[in-house]
């Protein structure tokens, strides 16, 4: 018995002894830790965080309908009030990126989602439209990391191999977060708070609803660890194999001592690491490592490409799309038994009712069309996603029915067809995902926070410009309005034709 535990112990010895000198760079430390169990974690917060940010956003959507009254909103008006949340993220976009980039991944995206959660709240209780706005200006200047920084966090503790699924999966899970609008709606709207204990108008309760996600989303990120890519690049080699150590015995159930790596080295990339000693080569580090150098060579062609193609994305997501609800709940509640087309409805004079009487109703079959159809759209783009569809073939093919099913909302006389179809066009979401995704593979670590948080900011103007000119021209144009998102999303699939195939860029670390 003694001899078997000498020849044990003996076996650990050299085990350990063969290991003390086992130095490999990051991507193959990152495979030794397998995907498992703290993958799944991290994705599953990642898209809590991301969620709780979409929420935040589109939930504008149902708000503004149920607040139309109290808050005297005209299409116009409401147009800014839907693009009030991008403009911010679009101020400060640059900022959050870099600040990722400079400060680590988990701190700035935990304060950025707890403040941002704190003034949405507060917004919930103002007494008046300016107030209102006023706060839902403030926290969309903190809104723009939790609504994009989480797409690279969860491509950055992922082996390279499951990379592209990881953030593929985590978007179209994303989907099925966005379907929890309508029923949140649906839910908060078709209970009497006013004459309940809390005395709120229903859509300042639902206004706290879509923001208390974030709130708790923040709470659950205390239990994540840093990127250990961007540790790497800060020279913080030990703090990275701690994080490795943790997804090892997260994921094998094993002690952190059993993980075979005792040293990482460092790559090309992680070496970039120099700017931040502050010594006399600092210049050229800044240079080489700051947002400038996405606007040369080879990063600026691929980010005029993807900014584009998310500028048409998020212009008919979070710009005609948002105007669905509204739009759908006139084509069921009209009482003519005439067949008339959408824009036919919006051309006709809007009657308002003063506060005192304000009603502010969403029909039955307008949460019905628009739950179901969420839940469906959400179920397909899953199932895209996980599918071996290639991230360009998957683009091209989603502009492309988007486009169609805008086309479609404008013509058909068909009130089931009509909100079928204008829900429809929340699948333009599955585009997010490959082109993040694309984001993550074409620009280095040291860049990769900037350019993610760069290529949404132009989705986010694709946001303001979008709501605004559908808020402006939908009743007067809303035809045009449907011809021109149509074209463009043509544009955008013709585009995607120049994105590359999904092999590893050569920068991708």
């Amino acid at each position: 018995m003694k001899s078997e535990k000498k020849s044990l112990s003996l076996r650990k010895d050299i085990i350990h002894n063969l290991n003390v000198d086992m130095e490999v760079d990051l991507e193959r430390a990152l495979e030794l830790c397998g995907a498992g169990k703290y993958q799944v974690f991290h994705c599953a917060l990642m898209v809590a965080i991301l969620g709780a940010a979409i929420l935040e956003m589109v939930g504008c959507s149902f708000i503004l309908p149920a607040a139309a009254c109290d808050l005297d909103l005209s299409n116009s008006m409401r147009g800014i009030m839907t693009s009030i949340p991008n403009i911010g993220v679009i101020i400060t976009a640059p900022f959050w990126g870099r600040a990722a980039d400079t400060f680590g991944r988990k701190p700035v995206l935990l304060f950025s989602t707890a403040i941002s959660g704190i003034i949405g709240l507060i917004a919930a209780f103002m007494p008046s439209l300016l107030s209102f706005a006023l706060c839902k200006f403030l926290g969309s200047l903190f809104l723009s990391c939790p609504s994009s920084l989480g797409f690279a966090y969860v491509g950055e503790l992922m082996p390279k191999k499951r990379r592209d699924l990881a953030v593929l999966i985590c978007n179209a899970s994303l989907m099925l977060v966005a379907s929890l609008c309508p029923i949140f709606a649906w839910g908060v709207l078709s209970y009497d708070w006013w004459n309940s204990p809390l005395k709120l108008r229903p859509w300042r309760v639902l206004t706290a609803t879509y923001v208390a996600p974030l709130i708790l989303a923040a709470l659950w990120l205390t239990q994540a660890k840093e990127s250990p890519k961007f540790l790497m690049t800060r020279g913080k080699d030990k703090k990275a194999l701690d994080v490795l150590q943790h997804i090892y015995a997260s994921n094998s159930g094993q002690p952190k001592a059993n993980y075979c790596v005792t040293s990482l080295k460092f790559s090309a990339e992680d070496s970039e690491k120099s700017f931040s000693h502050g010594n006399c080569e600092l210049g050229d580090g800044i240079m080489k490592n700051s947002a400038f150098a996405l606007l040369r060579p080879p990063h600026v062609k691929w980010l005029a490409l993807t900014g584009f193609l998310m500028f048409g994305l998020f212009s008919l997501l979070n710009g005609l799309f948002l105007f669905a609800p509204d739009t759908i709940n006139k084509m069921m509640t009209h009482s003519s038994n005439e067949s008339v087309t959408i824009c036919t409805l919006m051309n006709q004079p809007e009657n308002l009712t003063s506060s005192d009487e304000c009603v502010d109703e969403i029909s039955f079959a307008t949460f019905e069309v628009t739950v179901v159809t969420s839940l469906i759209y959400g179920t397909l783009v899953m199932l895209i996603s996980l599918s071996p569809l290639a991230k360009r073939t998957s683009l091209i093919g989603m502009f492309v029915l988007v486009s169609a099913t805008c086309l479609l909302s404008a013509m058909t006389t068909n009130r089931i067809i009509a909100g079928v179809s204008m829900s429809a066009l929340q699948i333009t979401a599955l585009g997010i995902g490959p082109l993040t995704a694309y984001s993550v593979q074409l620009f280095p670590t040291s860049l990769r926070a900037t350019a993610v948080g760069a290529v949404m900011m132009f989705g986010r103007m694709g946001s303001v410009i979008g709501a605004n000119v559908t808020g402006i021209f939908f009743a007067g144009a809303c035809a045009v309005i449907f011809y021109v998102f149509s074209a463009l999303l043509f544009l955008c699939a013709g585009l995607s034709f120049l994105l590359p195939k999904d092999k590893p860029a050569s920068n991708e670390q």
